[in-house]
Order: structure tokens, then sequence, then C-alpha cells
């Protein structure tokens, strides 16, 4: 865009329009997955980076209202990721490239809607075949509040330790202990039990036993 702009004669894209286009990426993605688990369904959560990039490439390409609309039913409709490779046996190293293949599908649905093509407006409620019966067990999507900066303002990063979000604290309750053992001269043989209480979404997403 910066590019095309130069050669046109006007302005780049600044750093505060990036950032600005970020937050706005953040907040969409953010307040959808408050309340709406795409990976109880079987959903990757890559469609809320697909949903949320359409939008604001779309934003910042300049289309209007009804274009972005367009654009937005264009990565609903879409087909969508499922989190088969989040998930042992099929753990795979799609988790690391996933993010990044949504939001190219992204620029090129926001590039597709600047071009003219049409959108479909009950992409999400129409009987039968719209996302919610198909992908969303016939439910629709809930909303605890308006899109803003609450998202950017309690993001959640993994500073302590390169794992599953889920699992950070109990990685450092295991290296707290671990420094414990240590210091009695003791080690994970003379541990007894170990009991982890937490909430559902953990153990859906990183429990790994067979059931």
């Amino acid at each position: 865009m910066s590019r095309t702009r130069i050669a046109e004669g006007k302005a780049p894209l600044t750093m505060m329009e990036v950032l600005h286009a970020m937050i706005m990426a953040h907040e969409v993605q953010g307040v959808l997955a408050l309340e709406n688990s795409f990976n109880r369904v079987g959903l990757d959560h890559v469609i809320l980076v697909k949903v949320a990039s359409t939008a604001v490439v779309g934003k910042l390409l300049g289309l209007n209202r009804e274009e972005l609309i367009n654009a937005v039913s264009l990565a609903f409709v879409d087909g969508q990721a499922l989190r088969t490779y989040r998930h042992a046996p099929n753990t795979g190293s799609r988790k690391s490239w996933a993010a990044g293949d949504a939001t190219s599908r992204a620029v090129r649905l926001a590039l597709i809607a600047q071009t003219g093509e049409m959108g479909y407006p009950s992409v999400l409620t129409a009987k039968t075949w719209g996302f919610y019966d198909v992908s969303f067990k016939g439910n629709p999507f809930t909303f605890q509040r308006d899109y803003g900066t609450y998202v950017m303002e309690h993001i959640l990063f993994k500073i302590s330790f390169p794992a599953e979000f889920h699992s950070q604290t109990a990685v450092e309750a295991a290296m707290t202990l671990h420094s414990q053992l240590k210091a009695l001269g003791k080690s994970s043989d003379d541990i007894k039990r170990i009991i982890i209480r937490t909430h559902e979404a953990a153990i859906r997403i990183i429990d790994k036993k067979v059931l």
C-alpha cells in the first residue's frame, strides 16, 4: 500500500496507522472470542484471525461500509481450519503457520471485495446453510461488550514460559516445586501424587491423556 501511494505521489502509511490497525484487529478477534468458544465446536481460533484481518485490511484499503460487510461475509463463508493440528495424536507444525495462512487469506478476501465481489447478508443466520447451523451447533454469537480497547488493555502474554497459555500457572508451579525438591536433595521420584485443579478450557485444550 505504501509503495502504491508513493507511486501515485501520495504519502505512505504511517506507523501510527499500522498500530491502530493492529489494535483494531486484536479488538475484533478478542471481543469475538470472549463469549464464543470456537475450539469447543472443533474449529481452530485462526478463524478469528481471518475475520479480524479481513475487516482491518479492508479498512486500510479504503473499502466503504457495504464493501467491508461483503468482505467479512466472505471470511465467514470461507472454509475454516479444523483444530485437528493442535491436539494429540495430530499435533503438528501447522500450528506455527496457521495464523499467517489465515492472514494471507484475509488480505485476498479484502482485495476481492474491493473489486465489487458480492457479499452474503445471512452468512451467519441462514437456515441449514449458514455458519451458525453448519459450524456453531446452531448457536448465535454472544457478546459481553462493544469494540473498544478492552482486549489490548488486558492482553495476555506468554512471558514466563514458551508453553500453551492455559499451562502457564501449572509450569510455574512445577518449576517452583522443582526448586524446593532440589533444595531438599529430593527428586520427582519422591512425589507420591500431584493434584491439579484447573478450568475446563485448559483440560479440553492441553490434557494429553487418552480418554
